[in-house]
């Protein structure tokens, strides 16, 4: 296994939601987690839970958005979307991101571990999220970035992989953002890896903080859509981002190369309503972004691995082009004054999808009857052929559509 040897080596918040929620943050939506209660039958209340759980049937009726009668699996066709881009984090350091992701759990990398990675100026980048910044002046900004392939997120063998796309933001105002798992507005990451054990000791033994309570995995259970024993454990990253760590017997098929450590990836969003956020994703990604509704969750399991206390729901859906599964999750009774970030706050997070064309993608967003974070409301080019723009959801998570080679920039303002 690649990379599990032991190397050694504020932001400005806006009201919005706080709350705890029940089963393990179920923000993470990426690796198969399960987490209905099985064990503890010895309690009359806790055995009526996990009768509940273990009945949650693998269909459900579904309603007018969530038409799926399974949760979803193996490999969704491109559409609209062709594929999962990245997990956008923002962060402090791009160095400790390395370390932990590549050095540790074992993630790709993009260019050499060694190599200089510079802060440098891309008008394109500074104009495309000017107006999620909150400062006077968004093109004082300078960047850096570390690219972060996750193995097993490509549709086939060799093909491209998702990545985490980590920004370091220097020359603005910036803070961290860390909000409950059960806030509308967080996200997290599951990693699916072979070696469960073995991660979580090296990470230990660098002091990176384990969320899941007395700091070892739990076994979860019929959890939707992933088959087998489940073992999981959450933990954050060097800015306080949720990763949980997955571990599925048998292991699952996966498109990483033999040896990988990770072999799968999920994404979740915590949402504030899951019906509204849900229709809107599927307007913007396409109708091919088809969602299975959970029933009401949760479970002694995923308290356990999650610190949360609150019954919730999801939305499964497949990114289209990849086998990644996206999860949007609402816990009950959450906190309706959720803190949201702004888009340089280290630990918050957006997603982006590869698209087809990009003028489409931003004719959804107007009829949707949403502004990009430009103050130009278009795509920006920011190389020659490549041109994004971001939207914000409901909970202040970031939406990312790319085009390459649609359209070519006729002023050159893309360069550095």
């Amino acid at each position: 296994m690649r990379a599990l040897s032991k190397a050694c080596g504020k932001r400005m918040m806006r009201t919005g939601k706080a709350c705890k929620q029940q089963s393990s943050e179920c923000k993470k939506g990426l690796p198969v987690r399960s987490r209905f209660l099985c064990k503890n039958a010895g309690l009359g209340i806790l055995a009526i839970g996990a009768m509940l759980f273990a009945a949650i049937p693998v269909a459900t009726a579904q309603t007018s958005w969530a038409t799926l009668d399974a949760p979803p699996a193996g490999i969704a066709p491109p559409g609209d979307a062709l594929r999962p881009g990245h997990l956008g984090r923002q962060i402090t350091d791009v160095e400790l991101t390395t370390h932990f992701y590549h050095d540790l759990i074992g993630l790709e990398l993009v260019g050499k571990r060694d190599q200089p990675r510079p802060f440098f100026i891309n008008k394109g980048l500074q104009e495309v999220a000017e107006l999620a910044q909150g400062v006077k002046d968004p093109y004082l900004q300078t960047s850096r970035v570390v690219l972060l392939p996750i193995p097993g997120t490509a549709a086939t063998a060799g093909g491209p992989e998702m990545t985490i796309e980590a920004i370091q933001i220097e020359g603005i105002p910036k803070r961290r953002f860390n909000p409950p798992l059960t806030d509308p507005g967080a996200s997290s990451l599951t990693l699916i890896v072979a070696d469960l054990d073995k991660t979580l000791a090296v990470l230990k033994s660098e002091r990176f903080p384990v969320i899941t309570e007395g700091g070892n995995p739990v076994e979860l259970s019929n959890w939707p859509g992933i088959s087998g024993k489940i073992r999981a454990v959450m933990v954050r990253d060097p800015d306080g981002y949720p990763v949980e760590l997955m571990q599925i017997t048998p292991a699952p098929a996966t498109t990483a190369a033999p040896g990988s450590n990770v072999l799968l990836a999920r994404v979740s969003i915590v949402v504030d309503n899951l019906e509204k956020t849900a229709r809107l994703y599927q307007s913007l990604v396409g109708p091919d972004f088809k969602y299975w509704l959970s029933p009401w969750m949760g479970g002694a399991d995923y308290e356990k691995l999650t610190g949360t206390h609150s019954q919730f729901r999801m939305a499964q859906a497949m990114v289209p082009g990849s086998p990644v599964v996206m999860q949007l999750i609402e816990y009950k009774n959450h906190n309706k004054k959720f803190a949201r970030p702004y888009f340089q706050d280290a630990g918050a997070a957006h997603f982006l999808f590869m698209s087809k064309d990009d003028d489409v993608m931003l004719e959804r967003v107007k009829a949707a009857h949403l502004h990009t974070e430009s103050t130009s409301n278009a795509p920006v080019f920011i190389s020659k052929t490549t041109r994004m723009f971001f939207v914000g959801d409901p909970q202040g998570f970031w939406l990312e559509f790319m085009d390459h080679d649609v359209k070519t920039d006729p002023t050159g303002t893309y360069t550095r």
